[in-house]
């Protein structure tokens, strides 16, 4: 049976678990939104092309980038990173983007949709990427638009990274 000072530290333990997993989900989530925001910015200054360094878009503390294929599997994602992540999902078709960024065993940001939803794309091979690899790499953006089945074009920013 556990004494009060056991059950004290029990539930600091506790509270301190859940705290932990809060502020991660948290940081995951606003990092997130700060990228897509960058990356889909260019669309409203009325530029229809652009082009520039990697690194000033991506503006995250982050170790490494995984872009996963179209089609590849939980199991095989997992693998690939090194933990389980309960928000990664298996992308459906060629014209969805699946980035992850992790920094140490944690998440920091996913970029994961169709291009219509999101307001962006990234053209990059498949792999796995260290900061530095992706901080010396240069981008083109392009206005583009895909059609719907509502008959309402979306545009967005296709961007290439470069080596």
């Amino acid at each position: 049976m556990l004494t009060s000072i056991g059950w004290i530290v029990a539930i600091i333990m506790l509270f301190s678990t859940a705290i932990m997993i809060v502020e991660s989900k948290s940081l995951v989530s606003k990092n997130t939104k700060n990228l897509e925001l960058i990356l889909s910015e260019i669309i409203t200054s009325g530029e229809d092309s652009t082009n520039g360094n990697v690194k000033d878009l991506i503006a995250l503390d982050y170790d490494k980038m995984y872009v996963f294929e179209p089609y590849q599997s939980l199991e095989e994602m997992e693998k690939q990173i090194g933990f389980k992540y309960s928000k990664l999902k298996q992308g459906l078709s060629e014209g969805m983007i699946n980035i992850l960024f992790v920094k140490g065993n944690r998440t920091v940001a996913y970029l994961f949709g169709y291009s219509s939803t999101t307001g962006y794309f990234i053209e990059i091979p498949s792999g796995e990427y260290t900061k530095s690899q992706i901080n010396k790499m240069t981008y083109t953006a392009e206005k583009r638009e895909v059609g719907n089945s509502y008959g309402t074009p979306k545009t967005y920013m296709s961007y290439q990274f470069i080596d």
